[in-house]
């Protein structure tokens, strides 16, 4: 597990998360809020896919470069929500620290 994930602006960044876990026929979603909490504000929303089918429980989170062009928060907070059968299940324990830092080359 991260500690936290550094989110490059202007850059699309991918992280690869495995679940352990056979999602192919559930639902993922994540979002990055200002705060530890679902009515905070939202930040961007990940693009969920799977590497393979989802039954390897290995997951690919997108956030395109478009998506960051008016981030102005240094931090905010993540988590997996995973859908499996019309129940809202977490995957992780705590949020994740999500960090946004700038880049070099232009």
């Amino acid at each position: 597990m991260y500690d936290s994930i550094i989110i490059h602006r202007n850059r699309t960044n991918k992280v690869l998360v495995s679940v352990g876990i056979d999602v192919a026929q559930d639902t993922i979603t994540s979002e990055i809020r200002t705060e530890k909490s679902s009515t905070s504000t939202l930040i961007a929303t990940w693009v969920v896919s799977y590497v393979t089918n989802g039954s390897d429980g290995e997951l690919v989170l997108t956030l395109d470069n478009s998506a960051l062009t008016s981030v102005e928060e240094s931090y905010g907070y993540m988590d997996l929500k995973r859908v499996s059968a019309g129940e809202p299940l977490s995957i992780f324990k705590y949020p994740v620290k999500v960090l946004f830092q700038g880049v070099v080359t232009a």
